[in-house]
């Protein structure tokens, strides 16, 4: 996305060479990251308290944050008591210091994008510094429904959005999510206008958008040909050997759904006995916050479902299900090219950009099983095969139903879903952003 621009990457320093180059960039400004062949991008490590990290990222973040937007909560978990209004500071404190060194890093008039809901109620702190910014606020998860927002208390529910409103541009993936950040505003009592997506707020107005990013399906398709990722291949094909392949790509992480989606694996076997020894399921799905306790007891649940299926219908010569979790990207590019099937039943999810990565690389006409739940669904929807991520049965149909399907149909569908993957690649996409701002901001500076 930034290779032909330049540019400051503000990121909190977690190494202990992070932190070095953190401490350089304080007494010095910015350290070279990399050099790109038409621009040149830099990196400003913050060194942040690590008390503050923990509470700002794991606590407020990931268990509160990310498990809100994708329905996750558990509403019976106490969100006002003390515990919860500590953490609340030290997400303030941390989003505090990332505005502050974005207002000390940025040109004047230059743009700044701000990522996702770590760093929500940051557009506002510096607006507050910096009024002569451009600022784009991009949320990639999924946005909570109206009614599932109100389990955060109050004020924080309140700071998150006007925090997002102190942006320009505030971007999400799919139009659901864009909608439900709306009437999230309107029942803060903020002024909306659903048509125009529009946002008036006590500092401003702020433009909702949408703005569907796809992958670079020419890079992904140049990626194939990498020694490791033929490696990966040939290691896949031997496992595999003549069955055919239902593969899955992804983090370990609970909104992936993968243990219902190993479970319909294993309810299709059932429904379909003449398939064993003819199918396997492979599933990549590397470790993800494996810190958090409710990480590890989703990866053993996994693991468990896996056994369960395989103890079931396997045979010495035949394992139904195999389970990965290495985190490397040229073997789940060879997945998704080998694959037959692509599984993506996430419970929600802001894009997935696994089945347009699927669509770029296969070369065997996959068909893709996708969740409705998705922000993909918004337009792969046509091409892909619904389900419901809850209906293990439906999600055991549908895999039937797509290894069924005349090689000639499922052509037609590849072809459509990388039409879709192609439509907004991330250059194209930065670039529309940076046309909205412009056009939003015109009293500020070009970048």
């Amino acid at each position: 996305m930034l290779a032909d621009r330049d540019g400051v990457w503000v990121a909190a320093a977690r190494t202990e060479g992070d932190r070095v180059m953190a401490r350089r960039a304080d007494a010095g400004g910015v350290l070279s990251l990399v050099d790109l062949p038409e621009g040149r991008v830099a990196v400003r490590g913050l060194e942040l308290d690590p008390w503050d990290y923990e509470a700002y990222y794991s606590s407020v973040g990931t268990q509160i944050l990310w498990f809100l937007h994708h329905h996750l909560l558990d509403e019976a978990r106490p969100r006002d008591d003390a515990g919860f209004r500590a953490d609340w500071a030290a997400y303030l404190r941390v989003n505090e210091r990332f505005a502050a060194a974005c207002a000390e890093t940025a040109a004047p008039g230059a743009v700044v994008l701000l990522q996702d809901y770590h760093l929500a109620v940051a557009p506002a702190m510096l607006r507050a510094r910096r009024p002569d910014v451009r600022i784009a606020h991009f949320t990639m998860c999924p946005w909570a429904e109206p009614q599932r927002f109100r389990q955060l208390p109050a004020g924080a529910a309140r700071a998150l959005v006007e925090g997002m409103l102190g942006a320009d541009v505030v971007a999400f993936l799919a139009n659901r999510w864009a909608d439900s950040f709306l009437r999230c505003c309107a029942e803060l009592g903020l002024e909306v206008d659903h048509r125009t997506r529009r946002v008036r707020h006590p500092a401003g107005e702020a433009a909702v958008r949408v703005y569907r990013v796809g992958v670079d399906v020419a890079a992904l398709r140049d990626r194939c040909g990498h020694p490791r990722v033929r490696l990966a291949a040939r290691e896949l094909d031997a496992l595999v050997g003549d069955c055919r392949l239902v593969a899955r790509v992804e983090r370990m992480e609970p909104a992936k759904n993968a243990v219902r989606g190993i479970t319909g694996f294993g309810e299709f076997l059932a429904a379909h006995p003449e398939q064993a020894g003819r199918v396997v399921h492979h599933v990549i799905a590397y470790t993800s916050r494996a810190g958090l306790d409710s990480y590890r007891r989703y990866a053993r649940q996994v693991q468990a479902a896996a056994r369960a299926v395989n103890r079931r219908f396997g045979t010495p010569a035949w394992t139904p299900v195999r389970v990965e979790t290495v985190n490397d990207f040229d073997r789940g590019i060879a997945l998704m090219a080998r694959a037959d099937v692509l599984v993506v039943n996430p419970v929600r999810d802001g894009m997935n950009l696994v089945a347009k990565e699927c669509a770029a690389v296969n070369d065997r006409d996959a068909a893709v099983i996708l969740s409705r739940e998705t922000g993909a669904a918004e337009e792969l929807g046509g091409a892909a095969l619904l389900v419901d991520p809850f209906d293990t049965a439906q999600l055991a149909d549908t895999i039937a139903t797509a290894l069924a399907m005349p090689r000639s149909d499922r052509r037609r569908r590849l072809q459509a879903l990388r039409a879709g993957a192609m439509a907004l690649p991330p250059r194209r996409w930065l670039a529309t952003v940076l046309v909205d701002l412009s056009t939003l901001a015109p009293a500020a500076t070009s970048p």
